[in-house]
């Protein structure tokens, strides 16, 4: 061990984290094109915090192992970001269903947005839109005029359950109708309320609060 500089814990100076940081950070050659300095960073601080967290003298060999892990761990972030997938068993091959990859390389990485997402949607619309029926037509332009489940089916005079039930249909013919030809890949997620706020609390849970109250 190295005398050149004083020892921070455990016998072990802030030369010989360097050394064990950089040993660390070249266990793994899949990484090796990634940024070394975010690497050798995550190991450093991983084996100081390592070495004032344990009570007993830690091996340098573990010590690089821990280097290794929090290099590691920052790398395979970095790649997930990238639309790389982490785990070894997955194969992408072939597939254009990677929200991660296209988020990144399409948006985070871009200097300026491109229109291509924008063309295709305007493109698709005006393909799509006459070929579905007249309810599904009114049941969406109903639910994009209002952005709520219960104002639209109020527009309509329908039942809010019924209204639902229209817009699950229509987008699922929108759907088929985008995909035609391809194979469907999983559909979107409406985040807007379904339910009204004053209807959340679902009847079991007031049963359970009128017996605790002593009410039959």
């Amino acid at each position: 061990m190295t005398t050149h500089a004083e020892p921070i814990r455990h016998g072990y100076t802030t030369i010989d984290i360097d050394r064990l940081a950089r040993l660390g950070i070249s266990m793994r050659s899949a990484y090796r094109g990634l940024d070394d300095d975010e690497r050798y960073a995550a190991a450093w601080h991983a084996i100081v915090e390592h070495i004032y967290t344990v009570d007993t003298w830690p091996s340098g060999r573990e010590l690089i192992t821990v280097a290794a892990s929090a290099a590691d761990a920052v790398s395979g972030r970095s790649l997930e970001q990238q639309g790389v997938p982490r785990g070894r068993g997955e194969n992408y091959a072939g597939r254009t269903d990677m929200p991660k990859f296209h988020a990144y390389w399409e948006t985070i990485s871009r200097h300026t947005a491109s229109p291509e997402l924008h063309v295709v949607e305007r493109t698709a619309l005006v393909q799509i839109w006459p070929r579905l029926t007249d309810w599904q037509q009114t049941a969406l332009h109903a639910l994009a005029l209002h952005d709520d489940y219960q104002a639209a089916a109020d527009a309509l005079g329908l039942h809010r359950s019924t209204f639902y039930r229209q817009v699950r249909l229509a987008r699922a013919a929108v759907l088929a109708l985008w995909w035609e030809g391809e194979t469907p890949r999983r559909g979107w997620r409406d985040r807007r309320a379904k339910t009204p706020p004053t209807q959340l609390v679902s009847v079991s849970s007031r049963i359970r609060r009128r017996r605790r109250a002593g009410v039959a």
